[in-house]
Parts: structure tokens; C-alpha cells; sequence
């Protein structure tokens, strides 16, 4: 006997709806929102904080910078170089120089009259008559003579390399000095490169 169709669609619909309930769906189960508490930990951040990407350092520009070496029988101004972020800048290139003689420059010879706990308090300049004002703390008159003498044409010397500064006025704690030339004698105002031409280097 043929069984109706409908009673066909009947007995596929019960089997449908017993194969389903078995894998453990609902019969209108579709796309829905889960937990975010139900989420492994590796689907909500994907991309976990382990970033390798090394921040840039800032660039340097390689500058000279007078020291003092011993040449024969007397002292004279040597460069080295140095890194600074701004070469135009004095107060980077002073900076250098008041760092000191590196370990390995120390063993070839060159040395600083200026004592190492001299500050660099300001820096201005003068564009009209291309001076450099020079602001630098106490510590530099714990020395005195010729060693006073030199610590001032190393920053001469340092500072004349910047274009437009011909010449360079000194002030202590703000209060205006006067710089001894390469002979020890005090100048009455601004002080250049030709008062330490004993000590150029060679």
C-alpha cells in the first residue's frame, strides 16, 4: 500500500527534528551575541601588547670642540669630536666641552683646564655684532693664571666654530668678567680667537 505523501513529510519532519535535538541545536538557531566573559582570552585581544619596535633615537650631528694637548714643550688647542643634537646651537657644543676628556682621549694626551664642575647657565645671541654672550656658573674662578687663561680659549675656540659668532663676552652667575687673553692680561669687553693665538692648534 502506498502511504500518503503527507504522512511521508510527517515522518521526515520527526526524524529532522530528532537529529537536531541530538547535536544539540535549537531548530531556529542562528548568528547570537556571546558573553564577553565566555570568550577565550586570546579572542578578545588578538594582538597582545608585545610590541617590538624600537623608538628612534633622535639624530646627532658630529661637531668639534677644543681641548688642550701638550705639544713639545707647551700647550696647545686640540679638537675632538663630538655628537650634539644641534650643532648650531652653543649651548649643545659648550655642553660637550664641559664633559670632560673621554677616558680613551685622556690617554692620548688631551686635557681641559676648565674645572669639571663648571655649569653652562645661558647662552644669547648677539646677531648685529655677531657676539656670543656666555653665562657660565662660579666654579670656573676655582682656577686662576694660565690655567684660567686656557679654560677660556677652549671655549673660544669651541664657540668661534658656529657661523656668525666672531666673538664671545663672558658672564659669571650673570655678572659681566673679563677674560684673560693667552698672556693672563683681562680684556675690557668681548674676547676672539686672535687672543689666544699662542694657543692655536697647530
Amino acid at each position: 500500500m502506498t502511504r500518503p505523501r503527507s504522512v511521508i513529510r510527517a515522518l521526515l519532519a520527526v526524524a529532522m527534528t530528532l537529529v537536531v535535538a541530538a547535536c544539540g541545536l535549537s531548530e531556529n538557531s542562528g548568528p547570537q551575541e556571546i558573553a564577553p566573559g565566555n570568550l577565550p582570552p586570546d579572542l578578545l585581544n588578538p594582538n597582545p601588547g608585545s610590541s617590538t619596535t624600537v623608538p628612534e633615537s633622535p639624530a646627532t650631528t658630529s661637531v668639534q670642540v677644543f681641548f688642550i694637548k701638550r705639544v713639545g714643550d707647551r700647550d696647545r688647542l686640540a679638537a675632538v669630536t663630538r655628537e650634539v643634537k644641534s650643532p648650531t646651537r652653543p649651548g649643545d657644543r659648550i655642553a660637550a666641552l664641559l664633559a670632560q676628556p673621554e677616558d680613551r682621549e685622556t690617554e692620548l694626551g688631551f686635557t681641559t683646564s676648565i674645572p669639571a664642575n663648571t655649569m653652562l647657565l645661558n647662552t644669547a645671541v648677539n646677531e648685529a655684532d655677531h657676539e656670543l654672550v656666555v653665562d657660565l656658573s662660579s666654579e670656573l674662578f676655582s682656577i686662576q693664571g694660565e690655567e684660567l687663561a686656557k679654560a677660556f680659549a677652549e671655549i673660544v675656540w669651541t664657540v668661534s666654530e658656529l657661523d656668525g659668532i666672531d666673538q664671545v663676552r663672558f658672564l659669571v652667575n650673570g655678572v659681566p668678567v673679563r677674560a684673560p687673553d693667552a698672556e693672563g692680561v683681562e680684556q675690557d669687553g668681548a674676547v676672539t680667537t686672535a687672543d689666544y693665538a699662542v694657543l692655536a692648534p697647530l
